[in-house]
């Protein structure tokens, strides 16, 4: 039998941490952060079903200030400071529609959102959602597991590569947030501000 996995990535999958001790530009981690929250969201995840439900609580806070951080850092990387930074940030965490704020910041910057699975937070849930357009649209609730959908799986095999250099290993979004790079075309990418 064939071993798959989805298709659907963790968000240091496509965005990896920075390396211990490094200072990354705004323009690099704003992307990042804003993918880790989205990570965090406990939608799509059985976090209802978590014991004790203390972890649950945790995974919520966990969401909120990812999502603060991500806020904030967006903010200033739209030359806001101060208190104008922290007003516009706080006003988008305090709100039932965080997740919303969340996705249309990231797909600003190019964040492949509808890519981005959710970190575990409970068991897998016994169903999942296909969206007609991959991020907004018709929803329909497929009553499986995401990791036992055909559509939603892939050969575990299955090698993607990079857009520019073919290299098949630690792959993640460029910093075009569209394409698919390894780390040393990012790299040259990230400092040259063009692929090369």
């Amino acid at each position: 039998m064939t071993e798959t996995r989805t298709k659907r990535r963790y968000a240091h999958e496509l965005y990896p941490h920075p390396e211990e001790g490094e200072i990354r530009p705004l323009s690099v981690d704003v992307p990042y952060l804003l993918a880790r929250a989205i990570g965090y969201d406990i939608d799509d995840t059985s976090w209802t079903e978590v014991e004790p439900p203390v972890r649950a609580s945790d995974r919520v806070v966990m969401f909120s200030q990812a999502a603060q951080i991500a806020f904030l850092a967006d903010a200033l990387l739209q030359g806001m400071s101060g208190q104008q930074a922290w007003q516009w940030a706080e006003a988008r965490v305090d709100s039932d529609t965080t997740d919303e704020f969340l996705w249309e910041r990231a797909e600003h910057y190019g964040v492949p959102v509808g890519r981005i699975k959710p970190y575990p937070c409970g068991p897998e849930p016994s169903h999942h959602h296909h969206v007609s357009n991959g991020t907004w649209g018709i929803i329909t609730t497929i009553p499986l597991p995401e990791a036992q959908c055909p559509d939603c799986t892939e050969s575990a095999e299955s090698r993607q590569s990079c857009s520019w250099c073919g290299a098949t290993e630690d792959l993640s979004v460029g910093s075009d947030g569209r394409t698919l790079a390894c780390p040393d075309c990012r790299t040259a990418t990230d400092r040259d501000g063009e692929r090369p």
